[in-house]
């Protein structure tokens, strides 16, 4: 637990400020979260593109909707 939030975030500030990430080291952070989440069961085996079709039909249904009508 972060017993002063505001020393906290100025610390992160600083520290990023002056050791940058570069693109690679991103990258590796972000596949580290990933395996992490994966082994946690937060992502599962199942086809992440099921079932985008469907929310790319409703997405261009709203917004034909919402751009017809008068402001």
């Amino acid at each position: 637990m972060v017993k002063d939030p505001q020393y906290y975030s100025q610390f992160k500030i600083r520290s990023l400020a002056s050791n940058p990430l570069n693109l690679q080291q991103k990258y590796a952070i972000l596949e580290s979260l990933y395996v992490e989440a994966r082994e946690l069961g937060k992502f599962g085996d199942d086809d992440l593109l099921l079932g985008l079709e469907d929310d790319i039909r409703l997405a261009a249904a709203l917004n034909a909707t919402l751009s017809s009508t008068p402001r």
